[in-house]
């Protein structure tokens, strides 16, 4: 004799709930139906987000970096309403790239009193172990 398969009532239940109308089952439940569509709303925004060359921007940072920015945030909108993260970290990019429209001027007006090339690329760090050579200086006012 065959042992009858037992059915987990939960479940016959479940299916039962999911039976509509013209023989459709569905066993989505409304929570699982929003976590999907907040899915597909999240997809299209990666989309839209690659369409346009946005890339996005990961840190870990430890616990003095996270105070230091907290402190920043706060004291770089001068009484206004705080930075976020985000907005912050963009504006440091930009002002960065302002400073270094200007450094790079000043660079490619400078030439090498040594090997008499341009600079930044000059002699290419053939003479950078000479006192009189200009790359190394450049290099080192260069850092951040």
């Amino acid at each position: 004799m065959t042992e009858a398969r037992r059915i987990d009532p939960d479940l016959q239940d479940r299916a039962a709930d999911a039976l509509e109308v013209g023989g459709l089952v569905t066993c989505h439940s409304a929570e699982e139906m929003r976590r999907e569509a907040a899915a597909t709303r999240k997809a299209e925004q990666r989309d839209r987000d690659a369409a346009a060359g946005v890339v996005e921007l990961r840190a870990r940072i430890g616990p003095a970096e996270a105070a230091q920015l907290a402190e920043a945030l706060i004291f770089r909108a001068s009484g206004a309403e705080p930075y976020t993260a985000t907005e912050y970290v963009l504006t440091l990019i930009r002002r960065d790239a302002d400073l270094i429209k200007q450094q790079r001027e000043v660079v490619e007006s400078k030439i090498c009193a040594h090997c008499r090339k341009p600079m930044p690329r000059g002699c290419g760090g053939v003479w950078a172990g000479e006192l009189p050579c200009v790359l190394p200086q450049l290099e080192r006012a260069l850092w951040l």
